[in-house]
């Protein structure tokens, strides 16, 4: 398909760029590694439309890996390596992941290392204790500080802060909770449009409580995680809330504007 470029007469625009994931090469802690992957990239692994149709297979052999660690919070949450914010969605899509590979591979085992599990949505917190009782995932409080290849091994060190002991776990899997990140090909088209965004340049809505999907700019909403970490649920609400701003607006033949400072 050939790149075009047309020009059109809107009366609005909602922004709904999306987000990228930290590089794992990022995280120098992590060795680079054919099976060190990070949520999407094993997501397409889990997925019956993907590579290996759903059939669960480590990168580098090809062979079914029968231990898999997935480490949260990779680069959120950490001023030092990373961004300060929370992804909000890592607890809860790694434990889906956990989850699915189980059902694949059932007599693997799945470890999720965590700082704090935050399921706050409705359902969450029964799905992640699903995920222990049913499908046997054991979780691990705690901090992993390297990762590396030993052999047909990856290695993994931590800590488990509850008990104040080290940890050392052999696994042929690594799957990493990125940090979610502004979109960075958005830079350009929110310089363009002349919309406000906070210091990591996710867009900042008018206000906070009472215009949450507009942006400074009269005519301009956003949507989804283009304003920040959300899952899904919170997107399409989101984006259902901006298409009915705009067809608010359109209802209108003259738009009166109203200042609304930001606190």
């Amino acid at each position: 398909m050939v790149d075009s470029y047309e020009e059109y007469e809107v009366g609005a625009i909602v922004v709904a760029t999306g987000f990228e994931l930290t590089p794992t090469k990022a995280i120098t802690e992590f060795e680079s590694d054919p099976d060190v992957l990070d949520g999407i990239q094993f997501e397409r692994i889990l997925c019956p439309g993907g590579p290996t149709a759903g059939v669960v297979l480590r990168p580098s052999d090809a062979k079914a890996p029968k231990e898999v660690v997935f480490i949260s919070c990779v680069g959120s949450r950490d001023p030092e390596h990373g961004v300060p914010y929370c992804s909000r969605v890592c607890c809860m899509y790694l434990a889906k992941q956990a989850m699915l590979y189980k059902h694949a591979v059932p007599d693997g085992q799945a470890y999720i290392f965590y700082m704090d599990t935050r399921s706050t949505g409705k359902g969450y917190e029964e799905f992640v204790q699903r995920a222990v009782e049913e499908d046997g995932v054991l979780y691990l409080r705690g901090r992993v500080s390297k990762v590396f290849r030993d052999g047909d091994k990856l290695k993994v060190w931590g800590a488990d802060t509850l008990t104040g002991k080290r940890i050392e776990l052999s696994c042929d899997l690594v799957v990493l909770g990125m940090a979610m990140i502004p979109n960075p090909e958005s830079k350009e088209l929110i310089r363009i449009l002349g919309i406000n965004t906070d210091s990591h340049g996710f867009i900042n809505e008018a206000h906070y409580k009472l215009r949450p999907l507009e942006t400074n700019i009269p005519g301009i909403y956003v949507a989804g995680t283009a304003q920040g970490p959300r899952d899904i649920p919170d997107s399409v609400a989101q984006a259902s809330g901006a298409a009915s701003k705009v067809l608010t607006l359109f209802s209108h033949k003259e738009l009166a504007l109203e200042k609304v400072a930001q606190r």
